[in-house]
């Protein structure tokens, strides 16, 4: 479902993201702190995301889990698209955790997290090898080499 998008009532909706909304004050204050966006509900689902880096990409996000207990997990990830492959490493920081225990410990986990990835992004050569990438990414990076 979280790659499906949502497709219940406004009301449900808000019951699903509720538990979301009440992180959104410490995740905008950790925003602020490092000069970062945090985006909301990428593909139509209970999310936020912090996003950072150019070569190394760095996200942790926050999710909703299951729509029906509204757990939520944290996870961290920095990836890195070379030579036709994605590298990367991933980190799920909390897992299937009830808004008030992931609120109580939010700050940390974040500043943790990101410490995390700002090694890993200062270190790309440690990232580990996740999959090739597709012939239609790998067509269109060497349309911009060769346009060059």
């Amino acid at each position: 479902m979280a790659n499906g998008g949502w497709y219940g009532t406004a009301q449900d909706r808000e019951r699903i993201e509720g538990p979301l909304k009440l992180l959104d004050p410490e995740l905008d204050r950790f925003a602020s702190k490092y000069g970062l966006q945090v985006t909301k509900n990428l593909k139509d689902w209970p999310e936020r995301s912090l996003v950072w880096g150019t070569d190394v990409r760095c996200l942790i996000q926050v999710f909703l889990v299951d729509e029906s207990g509204l757990t939520l997990n944290l996870w961290i990830c920095a990836s890195q698209d070379r030579d036709g492959s994605r590298f990367w490493k991933k980190e799920t920081s909390r897992k299937e955790v009830q808004v008030s225990e992931m609120a109580r410990d939010l700050f940390d986990l974040l500043e943790a997290g990101k410490r995390k990835l700002d090694h890993c992004s200062a270190h790309p050569e440690e990232l580990e090898f996740a999959t090739k990438l597709g012939h239609q990414k790998m067509a269109a990076e060497q349309t911009v080499v060769q346009g060059s």
